[in-house]
């Protein structure tokens, strides 16, 4: 008898007797046919709601569905069809009257795919530094699953799959989901696929995301809490709503429609008014207003608090847009409110304003969406430039990597350079810039990435570091702008900066997005972005949700935007060109 049949038959026994079998060497996988499984949903009842019994049965089938897509080998080599796997499951999951008569099914089911074969390898230390544990807390838990289940999970998860994983990839620190069905038509997918993508989408946050203890809430608990909502979703609209709901959940900057959703872009109006808000103080104050005469100017002014738009009050808007709105932070939620607000469905409307403290009345052009042509900057401003005869300035959303030797040329004999980063960089410049800064290496940051061995398991990698760049460093002061704007790549560039010997982060908390990000494809063809992996200060501190360190916190005021100020480039300029005592 060989090796392998005698693993098979002794794993049919009871599983705390199987022998240390080696890993079985996996075939080449079975590429799935998606209409088989838009078939299995289809032919699904489709139900009106889901009770509490329904919900907790579609939780636990999506809880052991995915861990069994990721750690069960003839699963996660890619040998089962497994979006159609969980639609087959799914009627009769639906039907269990008790967790007891829940467990059995599933336990069957888990036997039916077949042995899992020891892997004395699986509990070898892993060669770097742990930073995050696999939480299967859930998968132990005795009210909802029962004795042998819970065994089957721990010992499939303690022998986990360790060849190359189908619905997983690497292209270099960026994790990729290389094999997920988008089914992309029709708009609203069957109920049966919209919870597959819920459980989906549960799994890889739950597997792959670097920060799940920042979470407002029990991971475990937002799949049952959210399967209701997209159970229910009745429209293309409806769904996509739902879709943002889950996206808030996670706290996570990335973690949005990303091209962003037609549908939903349609749905905030045909119009928008030429002018740009920032809340300050839990406030809509507008920033600036296009004087260009490229479009109609807006009677609004710098300064102006915005009470109300087209006669919904504007805090009405913001608790409205919140439970739906996916950020790290209040103030990175209140930034993608506010880059919506101006939208409406006609070419006029209807505002409320506060200015000088006098309540205002207006009617406010607004211009059809994609006909607004670009803003054109002032003769002025360039990618950088001298504010004073002292201060150069560099604009982060203009920069390119070419121009940055002759940007430090011109600012050689500058007292300091101000680095505008209230915004996304032009170009990837972010060791590159800072290292003109130095005469010798610095470390900068220091990230964790998934433990290909371990789903769940992130560990430390080295440090990232920045070279000098150039025979003289420069050394004047470099303070650099920061708000709710700066986000992922615009807070990795601001980290390099900080890290050099007179680098100063000036402004307000950032939108805590920081490290790459990992695409998520969810039935109706929806598009959307995760975290992949976890950015760090060299000495540990956090960055998710709690953006970087500030050294000079400021924001601006109503009163400053009244009178033109821009009180970030103001108190920069001052750092520099004041003496210190």
């Amino acid at each position: 008898m060989s090796k392998l049949v005698s693993c098979l038959l002794v794993f049919g026994l009871g599983w705390a007797t199987l022998p240390a079998c080696a890993q079985v060497e996996a075939t080449a996988p079975v590429a799935p046919d998606p209409a088989v499984a838009v078939a299995l949903a289809a032919a699904l009842p489709q139900l009106t709601t889901l009770t509490p019994r329904q919900v907790d049965n579609v939780a636990a089938l999506g809880q052991v569905w995915g861990l069994l897509k990721y750690f069960h080998p003839a699963v996660a080599a890619g040998q089962r069809d497994w979006d159609a796997e969980f639609l087959r499951q799914l009627p009769a999951v639906l039907a269990c009257q008790s967790g007891e008569q829940r467990s059995r099914l599933l336990s069957a089911w888990i036997t039916g795919l077949g042995a899992v074969p020891a892997c004395p390898a699986c509990a070898a230390p892993p060669t770097k530094p742990v930073r995050l544990r696999t939480d299967l807390r859930w998968a132990q838990d005795k009210r909802r699953f029962s004795a042998p289940l819970r065994q089957q999970l721990a010992f499939i998860a303690a022998n986990r799959y360790q060849g190359a994983p189908y619905y997983v990839g690497q292209l270099g620190s960026t994790t990729l989901f290389p094999h997920e069905e988008a089914y992309a038509e029709p708009a609203l997918p069957t109920q049966g696929l919209r919870l597959l993508g819920l459980c989906r989408y549960w799994n890889m946050y739950q597997y792959y995301y670097p920060y799940p203890y920042v979470l407002d809430e029990r991971w475990s608990a937002v799949l049952p809490a959210l399967l209701p909502r997209f159970a229910e979703a009745g429209t293309p609209l409806a769904y996509r709503h739902a879709a943002l709901a889950l996206f808030a959940h996670v706290h996570d900057g990335h973690a949005r429609f990303y091209p962003p959703d037609p549908l939903l872009e349609a749905e905030r109006g045909a119009y928008q008014v030429a002018a740009e808000v920032q809340f300050i103080d839990d406030q809509a104050v507008v920033t600036s207003v296009r004087h260009d005469e490229l479009v109609p100017t807006p009677p609004l002014e710098p300064g102006d608090v915005l009470t109300h738009f087209a006669g919904v009050a504007v805090a009405d808007l913001v608790r409205q847009r919140l439970p739906e709105t996916g950020a790290s932070n209040r103030p990175a939620q209140l930034n993608t409110i506010a880059v919506n607000l101006l939208y409406c469905a006609t070419p006029q409307v209807a505002v409320q304003v506060v200015r000088a403290g006098q309540p205002l009345r207006l009617t406010v052009p607004a211009v059809a969406v994609g006909t607004v042509p670009a803003a054109q900057p002032a003769a002025a401003d360039s990618m950088y430039r001298f504010l004073t005869p002292e201060v150069g300035y560099i604009d982060m959303a203009r920069i390119k990597a070419a121009k940055v030797p002759a940007i430090m040329r011109a600012f050689s004999h500058a007292k300091g350079i101000v680095v505008d980063q209230r915004n996304y960089p032009s170009d990837f410049v972010t060791t590159y810039l800072p290292g003109f800064l130095l005469a010798q290496p610095v470390t900068f940051a220091k990230f964790t990435q998934r433990d290909p061995t371990c789903p769940g398991r992130f560990l430390w990698q080295a440090p990232d570091t920045i070279k000098p760049q150039g025979l003289t460093p420069y050394t004047g002061r470099v303070v650099v702008l920061v708000n709710e704007k700066s986000r992922s790549l615009a807070e990795f560039t601001a980290m390099a900066f900080q890290a050099t010997p007179h680098g100063t982060l000036l402004g307000s908390q950032t939108a805590a997005a920081d490290g790459n990000t990992t695409k998520i494809t969810l039935p109706g063809g929806l598009k959307t972005l995760m975290t992949g992996i976890g950015a760090y200060y060299p000495n540990g501190r956090e960055t998710q949700r709690v953006g970087l360190a500030i050294d000079v916190p400021v924001r601006p005021t109503i009163a400053g935007l009244r009178a033109g100020r821009d009180e970030l480039l103001d108190r920069a300029i001052e750092l520099i060109t004041k003496p210190h005592g």
